[in-house]
C-alpha cells in the first residue's frame, strides 16, 4: 500500500471521528448557515435541476438545501451505484428506497431517471476539501469517476473542520468548484 492511500486511510478516520463529535445545534446551525450563504451563487441561483445525496451518519444534512431549492422549482435527483458508476433518479422523501454500499440510501432503480448532463449543481457529501478544490470522500472513487465527465457545479457541502489545507492527492481526485459550510462560501478556479 503506498503511502498516500495509507494517508488518506488515517485522514479518513480521523475526520469521520472530529465530525461524528459534532454536536446537534452546530450541525443544525452550519445546515441553515450554508442555505444562506448559497443564496448569491450564481450556479445555484440559474440551476434547474440538482442533485443530492441521502446522508448518512454525520455527514452534512442537505435537507435545507433540497427544501428551499424545491420552493423554487428546481428539481432534485438522487444517486444510485450501478456497478462503479452513479446514476442518477428522481425521488421524493417518502418514496420508497434501498441500501446500497455502506448502508446508504439510493432510490429504486425504477425511480425515473435523470442524465448527468441535465445536473446543474451537485450536492457532493465529503469527508474534506483542499484548497486546491480536491474532495476527500469514502474511497470508492464514484464522485471522481462522475466528475471527470459532468458539466455540472460541482458543490462540496460539509463543516468547518472539513476544510483543511492538504494531503497527498493522486491523479484520478477530480476537484470541487466549490465547498459550503456554515462557515463561509468558496469557489476554485478550474484547471
Amino acid at each position: 500500500m503506498t503511502r498516500s492511500i495509507v494517508s488518506k486511510q488515517v485522514l479518513r478516520r480521523t475526520l469521520r471521528a472530529e465530525r461524528d463529535g459534532l454536536a446537534l445545534d452546530i450541525r443544525r446551525l452550519a445546515e441553515h448557515s450554508a442555505l444562506s450563504l448559497l443564496g448569491p451563487l450564481q450556479p445555484w441561483q440559474a440551476a434547474t435541476v440538482v442533485a443530492a445525496y441521502m446522508p448518512i451518519g454525520s455527514e452534512f444534512d442537505p435537507a435545507l438545501l433540497v427544501q428551499a431549492a424545491r420552493q423554487r422549482g428546481v428539481s432534485i435527483v438522487y444517486p444510485r451505484v450501478d456497478n462503479e458508476y452513479l446514476h442518477f433518479h428522481s425521488w421524493r422523501h417518502g418514496e420508497p428506497c434501498e441500501r446500497a454500499i455502506g448502508g446508504v440510501a439510493q432510490p429504486l432503480e425504477s425511480s425515473p431517471k435523470v442524465s448527468v448532463e441535465q445536473i446543474d449543481v451537485f450536492l457532493t457529501p465529503l469527508l474534506a476539501c483542499g484548497d486546491n478544490g480536491i474532495r476527500l470522500g469514502y474511497g470508492g472513487g464514484f464522485y471522481d469517476r462522475l466528475f471527470e465527465h459532468a458539466r455540472g457545479f460541482k458543490l462540496g457541502v460539509g463543516f468547518k473542520m472539513q476544510r483543511i489545507s492538504h494531503w497527498e492527492t493522486e491523479a484520478h481526485d477530480e476537484p470541487l468548484d466549490g465547498f459550503v459550510s456554515g462557515h463561509g462560501l468558496e469557489t476554485f478556479s478550474r484547471r
